[in-house]
């Protein structure tokens, strides 16, 4: 069976379904696919050595190239831009007061693989923005192929940055070096996933269930415990460039305001809140903040993801004292959770 073929079978098996951009793009790549021996014969000025896959935010493109590398027989890693940085930093430390660090560096991910898959991949620091200069126009003299995913075109990376004209080789190797594709469509997959996961259900959806759930439609595979908003540090159950997922009965018993909450619909696609908890007036603080929350996400048109795990969030507040602005509160989260609602959020 061919591997654009295995692709489709795969994502089936997971009650994916997808849609003509998406078919088409395995499609192309199944016809530009790696070859060991191509690999093994050296870069080629004419063949392509990757896809830099761009597009809308949810678009599915971290599914599709997260499937595509599953099923490629390379040696090979995947990493998220942010962990991918983080790993280059670290090799420039250890090797301090090295002769060409950078050029070492290359060697070592070119003996170790075939294959590397970088998701999403944005540029806004100074320093990155140009220490990926200087390393991808060496990595991609080496015989390696790439998947790259990203929101932005080359040619839109690191827009309006600092020394940007330094950066702009970058742009042309990675247009030079990798097929630039764009999935095409404006259907975010995730919603229907998403909205329809235990609102119809009688079941209660414990916190590794709705981990499992999160870890297969966002291709999460490590929850950090803790997140930078406005130079503090608050918990949480995880986090990546398109979701955060909060427990509403740690991070709002913990003190925040209105521009942490505006922090957070700036920066993610996706909120995700469980752990919800009865509320009584004594939780004033707690059910005062989550107010505000939801002013600020529903002002905002946040695609917000309220978590049933037997306690319906619209009921947990059963005090007084903020009767008046709860009803206003009850009556947009019902709203929220509606499959109308996340098709016609502001960042679909």
């Amino acid at each position: 069976m061919s591997i654009h073929k295995n692709i489709i079978k795969t994502l089936k098996s997971k009650d994916i379904t997808l849609d003509e951009p998406q078919i088409d793009f395995i499609e192309i790549f199944n016809k530009h696919k790696p070859k060991k021996s191509k690999l093994f014969l050296g870069p080629s000025k004419n063949a392509p050595k990757g896809f830099y896959l761009w597009g809308d935010v949810g678009r599915g493109k971290t599914l599709l190239l997260n499937t595509i590398f599953d099923e490629l027989d390379l040696k090979k890693s995947k990493f998220h831009y942010i962990d991918f940085m983080h790993s280059i930093h670290k090799d420039l430390k250890e090797l301090s007061g090295k002769k060409n660090p950078l050029d070492l560096i290359a060697d070592k991910l070119a003996a170790k693989h075939e294959l590397i898959f970088i998701d999403e991949f944005q540029v806004e620091d100074v320093a990155d923005a140009m220490l990926i200069t200087n390393l991808f126009q060496r990595i991609f003299k080496k015989n390696i192929y790439f998947l790259i995913s990203s929101n932005a075109h080359p040619s839109n990376l690191y827009l309006d940055g600092l020394q940007r004209q330094k950066f702009l080789s970058t742009v042309d190797l990675i247009i030079e070096y990798l097929n630039v594709y764009k999935l095409e469509g404006a259907k975010d997959y995730r919603i229907s996933l998403i909205s329809d996961f235990d609102n119809n259900s009688k079941d209660i959806f414990n916190e590794k269930k709705i981990k499992d759930f999160i870890s297969s439609a966002f291709e999460c595979d490590e929850f950090k415990k803790e997140v930078d908003i406005n130079k503090r540090k608050f918990g949480c159950n995880g986090y990546s460039n398109s979701f955060i997922w909060f427990s509403f009965n740690v991070f709002f018993k913990e003190a925040s305001s209105s521009k942490e909450y505006i922090e957070i619909c700036r920066k993610y696609d996706w909120i995700l809140i469980n752990n919800f908890i009865s509320c009584d007036d004594d939780e004033a603080d707690l059910i005062r903040r989550f107010i505000s929350f939801i002013d600020i996400a529903y002002k905002e048109n946040i695609k917000v993801k309220f978590f049933n795990e037997g306690l319906n969030p619209e009921n947990i507040y059963t005090g007084n004292k903020f009767q008046y602005l709860w009803q206003r509160s009850k009556s947009r989260i019902n709203e929220m959770k509606s499959k109308k609602y996340l098709l016609n959020s502001g960042k679909n």
